[in-house]
């Protein structure tokens, strides 16, 4: 693949400030690039990952918004559970958002798993939010069988295997080795038996009891903007994007936002069509808040 665009690059660079917040008894780590006091600009992770996933794209926001990436419970730096719901997730969500020093309304964007969890959020607090983007996100409970693929317990004796061995999943065809590796270097943690990843397998393999078969059911709750970016060889079947789209064309009580399909993107976009996924976001998010940074 070529070479990293310039503002990727440069992203990569850009230490974020580090912060945690206690949610429902346990910490929830999260971090931040730009200026406290704007309107915070959440991103939240897929299912496995963590808050670096976005650690090159999301900083390029913050010279209009606080942009914040959280580590949901059980991923990353945060804490563990002895048992994980959508709700509890939906809560550290808000709970991260409010913690940061603005009044102003915050925007969620979720990545795959992570925009399941914003919808999920907006059906139940979209009074507190001023917009939800959800990006390769589908509406229905996975039958590919990654959930399986993650609850298998991997060990290694090293750390540079254990990051050799990271794989985005669903695979990835294209990727920027460069980005693959920044992100698995943050994904690996010693146990002191061996290396392994930083989520706890008991995610995947005990499911969560409260998750919906169908998200698309509770999307007439949604009143705040509703966005969408696909990758045109992602993860949702074409059934799912025509109801997406429809969401995002509003109604009555619900004003419209924007639909976008990233050409020959996949499931990762933030992997092999970074600056795409950035210049969609940024359509979308000032689609809802033109005066970002003044």
């Amino acid at each position: 693949m070529p070479d990293l665009p310039r503002p990727v690059a440069e992203a990569l660079t850009r230490e974020p400030v580090r912060g945690r917040t206690e949610v429902a008894g346990r910490g929830i780590s999260w971090l931040s690039w730009g200026r406290p006091g704007r309107r915070p600009l959440v991103f939240v992770h897929g299912g496995a990952a963590h808050a670096w996933w976005w650690s090159f794209t999301a900083p390029l926001f913050a010279d209009t918004h606080h942009v914040v990436a959280l580590d949901l419970s059980g991923h990353g730096d945060s804490d563990r559970r002895d048992a994980y719901l959508f709700t509890t997730w939906a809560t550290e969500v808000l709970s991260v958002a409010r913690a940061q020093p603005s009044d102003a309304r915050p925007i969620l964007v979720g990545h795959s798993m992570g925009g399941m969890v914003a919808m999920f959020a907006a059906q139940r607090s979209s009074a507190d939010l001023a917009a939800v983007v959800a990006v390769d996100a589908p509406l229905r409970r996975p039958v590919n069988g990654v959930n399986a693929a993650y609850a298998r317990h991997r060990s290694y004796p090293s750390r540079e295997e254990a990051t050799a061995r990271f794989r985005p999943l669903p695979k990835q065809p294209t990727a920027q080795p460069r980005l693959v590796r920044h992100v698995a270097e943050h994904s690996v943690t010693d146990t002191g038996s061996g290396w392994t990843f930083k989520f706890d397998l008991r995610m995947f393999a005990r499911g969560q009891a409260d998750r919906p078969d169908d998200l698309g059911a509770g999307m007439p709750l949604v009143r705040c903007p509703f966005g969408v970016v696909v990758g045109e060889l992602g993860v949702v079947p074409p059934e799912e994007r025509e109801r997406l789209a429809a969401f995002t064309r509003g109604d009555a009580t619900r004003p419209p936002s924007s639909y976008v399909e990233i050409t020959g993107g996949h499931h990762h976009l933030m992997f092999d069509r970074p600056l795409e996924l950035v210049g969609a976001l940024r359509r979308l998010v000032a689609a809802v808040d033109p005066e970002a940074g003044e």
